[in-house]
């Protein structure tokens, strides 16, 4: 079996960390991706953690949002988010930056309302827009 095929019930997602939980299983679904639920774990946290600096981390925005999208089958790879980290992040961020110790004190917006794009230039966003995840409506 492939780990794309690969399903768990999904009350089994429900055994970790409540604010680190991306939205697959909360919405009725019978089973789910532990793979992909993974890295949307892992996602979420670093979203938690770093997303307030995308405006100094560019490249944390197409990372991230291409790690929570609400679209699974489009959802990163364990792989492709660590090749997207050491082909698109690491050769354009100063080493200083991805150093840095996250902020404690700092306000959080949970990680699927934060608009980690704002003030980010728009050639930028233009030509990362596939990896953007939509605006939640509601």
């Amino acid at each position: 079996m492939s780990l794309d095929e690969c399903r768990l019930p999904s009350y089994v997602s429900y055994n970790t960390f409540y604010d680190q939980v991306p939205g697959d299983t909360l919405q009725g679904e019978l089973d789910f991706n532990p793979f992909a639920f993974d890295v949307g774990m892992l996602g979420v946290m670093f979203c938690k953690e770093f997303q307030h600096m995308t405006h100094v981390v560019p490249m944390w925005a197409p990372l991230f949002d291409r790690m929570t999208t609400r679209d699974v089958g489009r959802r990163f790879k364990a792989s492709e988010a660590l090749q997207f980290f050491e082909e698109q992040v690491i050769p354009l961020t100063p080493k200083s930056i991805l150093s840095l110790t996250p902020d404690a004190n700092r306000a959080y917006k949970a990680y699927d309302y934060y608009d980690r794009w704002k003030y980010l230039d728009s050639d930028f966003v233009e030509k990362w827009a596939a990896y953007r995840e939509p605006p939640l409506l509601f």
